[in-house]
């Protein structure tokens, strides 16, 4: 068994962990990346959300050593549960499969690791893929901060280019079953650092991802961050806090979905935020005043307002001073 206090014999195991749906040559460069690692990550599985571009004849022709669990249906970030169940390694790499490591990402993230027994997770600095350029919605960082070998305290991670503890996945209860993508971050990292935990970014690890500048399907993508949203703070708020954030929130999405005209989205997000709260709520676990003071030291519901709308406005300022500059013209 690891002895996660003891740096001078630290050699943890590593398991990837990749939740796919289509995307089969974005997943093939994941794979290779992975196994070019100067680290080595002994196991590494894939979960495929029933995709039928070739996905499993693909890994299974080039990439046999690749353990392949196909869900019969799309479970989305329910994927990574069932891949880190399944995983035997000390240490859970997860990666989007259209994330491409550094070679020597793992190294570094696992290095940080040694540091300290109380780390649970470590995440790489998240370039995209085409330009490098750091993604960094919420600006909790500076340039330097960014270009820097450090290792930052943070309330939550990017689960893109994420190492997790697989005995604090188990500890902490893994993934709530009604998170289907954005937020699974949020509720990992609370439950962790409630019971003394820390959560850590190191850029000097880094991860290319294709993610692209304009959202897919900005309708699916305002729908499960409503959910996943409101629900954490249902789970995890004193009730007179998670009342003004959710407010809060509430100003975002009717931005967001003025900007996308995502009208039914909207209206799905919240009927179906209402459906589920009965369950959440009865897992209801309120953290400790300490928790919710540091999880609130970075902003986060007011940096999406604060950055996403101002961004907004000014998409519409400028769209506005065009049509007026043609109709002079």
């Amino acid at each position: 068994m690891l002895d996660w206090s003891d740096p001078q014999n630290f050699r943890p195991t590593v398991s990837a962990v990749i939740p796919n749906w289509h995307r089969k040559d974005d997943l093939r460069e994941a794979l290779l990346a992975i196994k070019a690692q100067t680290y080595p990550v002994s196991e590494i599985i894939v979960v495929d959300n029933n995709s039928t571009d070739g996905t499993r004849e693909m890994v299974e022709s080039e990439f046999p050593e690749v353990m392949f669990i196909q869900s019969p249906h799309n479970i989305v970030i329910q994927a990574l549960n069932i891949g880190a169940k399944t995983a035997h390694g000390d240490i859970i790499l997860h990666q989007d499969n259209d994330g491409v490591l550094e070679p020597d990402a793992v190294e570094k993230m696992v290095k940080v690791f040694a540091t300290d027994p109380r780390i649970a997770v470590v995440h790489c600095k998240n370039v995209y893929y085409d330009t490098g350029e750091v993604f960094d919605p919420l600006r909790w960082f500076t340039p330097e901060e960014h270009a820097s070998d450090g290792v930052f305290d943070v309330p939550t991670f990017h689960g893109n280019g994420a190492m997790i503890r697989r005995d604090v996945l188990e500890e902490i209860g893994y993934i709530e079953p009604e998170i289907l993508l954005y937020q699974f971050e949020r509720n990992i990292s609370a439950k962790a650092i409630d019971r003394g935990y820390r959560v850590v970014y190191h850029p000097a690890a880094v991860i290319r991802h294709k993610i692209s500048r304009e959202v897919r399907n900005p309708g699916h993508r305002l729908y499960i961050t409503m959910t996943g949203g409101w629900w954490y703070l249902a789970r995890f708020y004193p009730p007179g806090r998670a009342l003004r954030k959710s407010l809060a929130y509430l100003v975002f999405f009717v931005l967001y979905t003025l900007k996308y005209r995502t009208f039914k989205d909207f209206l799905r997000g919240i009927e179906d935020t209402l459906l589920g709260l009965p369950q959440v709520l009865r897992g209801r676990r309120v953290l400790s005043p300490e928790t919710v003071r540091f999880l609130e030291s970075k902003p986060y519901e007011t940096a999406m307002i604060i950055y996403g709308s101002w961004d907004t406005l000014r998409k519409w300022v400028r769209s506005w001073l065009r049509k007026g500059s043609e109709k002079r013209g």
